[in-house]
């Protein structure tokens, strides 16, 4: 299990999610951070890093099979075009997220995902490879 970002202040259900939440976006923040003109090694475990956040969170709300892509829909999200800005890309993604957590949306948070995985593919310019063979080389046992 990934470690979280901030100390738990108590071990109950709603303290569980609020911690998976809170890692998720900062998480995100971490990778905006590193994102510009920074090493590509640290990029891709900091992309890593967020992917495997959001399937943590998606696992707890039970829609982890809404995160599925099919290669069509990859395609379709690599072929789109670069965010002109990732200041706002970045605040649309914490909206997202805040909107499935606070307002029980898990439809935002699917959407988050959506927007997650075509900034790595487009904004980042990592392949499909890439990425799965990083992830699996960072989180596979």
């Amino acid at each position: 299990m990934l470690p979280s970002y901030l100390k738990r202040t108590d071990f109950s259900e709603k303290e569980q999610v609020a911690v998976l939440y809170t890692d998720l976006s900062l998480s995100i923040s971490e990778l905006m951070l590193n994102s510009r003109g920074g090493d590509q090694t640290v990029i891709l475990d900091n992309y890593c890093n967020g992917l495997c956040r959001f399937l943590l969170v998606a696992s707890q709300q039970i829609i982890i099979d809404k995160f599925l892509l099919t290669d069509e829909e990859l395609s379709v999200m690599g072929n789109k075009w670069p965010s002109k800005s990732f200041n706002t890309l970045y605040l649309i993604l914490n909206q997202q997220i805040e909107n499935s957590y606070f307002r029980h949306q898990k439809d935002a948070l699917i959407h988050a995902w959506h927007m997650y995985i075509k900034f790595g593919l487009v904004d980042l310019q990592f392949s499909r490879t890439q990425i799965e063979e990083h992830f699996l080389e960072m989180f596979a046992y």
